[in-house]
């Protein structure tokens, strides 16, 4: 039995592909599983209403709780929290610009992070609930 170039062609190619999905499928199940979080953290704050069906998603409190994040907030108007008693909260999660300029003439300083050019932003934080790798 005689193979035609175009079918030795085709038989390589094949044989390409199945080799790149079986060596794709090995190297995903060889990477080791994510480490779970070493300690619960337990953070509130004041958040935005127009957030809120984010923080109360089932999937958004599974992925916070699979990272060791157990989040509790109260609601709170973006230019209301910088008013606000911030003892005990350990966040505010203003919508605006406008919001975070109204809170650093009240005194509320933002970190670093927080000035990027997203619409919202964490503005206030009393402790880093989260870990960074070190």
């Amino acid at each position: 039995m005689k193979l035609s170039k175009s079918k030795i062609i085709g038989l390589i190619a094949l044989l390409a592909v199945v080799g790149v999905v079986c060596g794709t499928l090995v190297w995903r199940q060889s990477q080791p599983a994510p480490a779970e979080p070493t300690e619960q953290v337990s953070i509130t704050g004041y958040l935005g209403g127009e957030k809120i069906g984010l923080f109360d998603d089932a999937k958004f409190k599974a992925l916070a709780a699979k990272q060791g994040i157990a989040i509790d907030y109260r609601k709170a108007g973006s230019l209301a929290m910088m008013d606000a008693d911030r003892k005990g909260m350990d966040y505010l999660f203003p919508s605006s610009r406008a919001a975070v300029e109204y809170g650093n003439a009240k005194g509320v300083k933002a970190p670093p992070k927080a000035t990027s050019s997203s619409t919202h932003r964490l503005c206030y934080t009393r402790t880093r609930p989260w870990r960074t790798g070190s």
